[in-house]
């Protein structure tokens, strides 16, 4: 029974036994008893009444610090599944961008490889000699089919390097500058050549970058002088020059 209900109840049967006990004794000392008996049971209702007043205020406080201690669990929960989402999110646009490197390492390499075959095609064709079925293979129709074929391929490759692009991917630079361990990684080592030690002079496999970070990592040839060029001394060559 709440606290309220029973101020109510109380009343109501203090109030019936004061109308009987004036109807029965009809006396002032009587109705005094009676009302005296009243004022103090009022008191004792209003010390319970104030208690459950304090009780229910105490309760409501704990309430709304659950409710308060829910939202903000509400709201970290969705943060932390907001960050999740993007994570995964971030991982699989990485998986994506990952795995079409490959399909742009293969077109510039049939690219390469279909120039190279086009200079060597071309340099047959100026033979003098060539037997007959020799001038059908480096005829002008078979040339012009070959590069079309290349013009293909190099669409291709743009298409793909537009999507790299678009996902925020940049290729390394490399031949030319200065090896930098963060972004490339050393396949082989050359003295040849007249650069800066530590200059790259070849790449390997093209490297690529993001925003975040390596998507993939350059692989280059380095130059590394050799030890009579790094202490200073003249080589073999120069002095054979002198």
């Amino acid at each position: 029974m709440s606290a309220r209900r029973e101020v109510w109840e109380t009343l109501a049967s203090l109030l019936a036994r004061v109308e009987a006990g004036l109807e029965s004794a009809g006396g002032p000392g009587v109705n005094g008893a009676a009302l005296e008996m009243v004022e103090q049971e009022l008191r004792r209702l209003g010390r319970t009444q104030f208690k459950a007043n304090v009780l229910v205020e105490k309760q409501s406080a704990r309430w709304e610090d659950a409710l308060a201690a829910l939202r903000e669990e509400k709201g970290e929960s969705e943060q932390l599944l907001e960050a999740l989402v993007a994570e995964r999110v971030a991982a699989a646009r990485r998986e994506l961008l990952e795995a079409l490197l490959p399909a742009v390492d293969g077109a510039d390499k049939a690219i390469a490889s279909g120039q190279r075959f086009l200079q060597v095609r071309d340099r047959a064709a100026r033979n003098p000699n060539l037997t007959e079925e020799q001038a059908i293979l480096v005829s002008p129709a078979d040339r012009a089919m070959l590069v079309g074929w290349l013009r293909g391929l190099w669409l291709v490759r743009e298409r793909l390097l537009a999507v790299l692009e678009a996902g925020g991917v940049t290729p390394i630079r490399t031949v030319g500058h200065p090896f930098d361990p963060h972004v490339h990684v050393a396949v082989d080592v050359t003295s040849q050549g007249s650069v800066r030690p530590g200059t790259i002079v070849k790449e390997e496999r093209r490297g690529y970058r993001t925003p975040n970070g390596v998507l993939r990592y350059a692989e280059v040839v380095v130059h590394r002088p050799t030890s009579r060029e790094r202490s200073g001394e003249p080589s073999r060559s120069e002095v054979m020059e002198e």
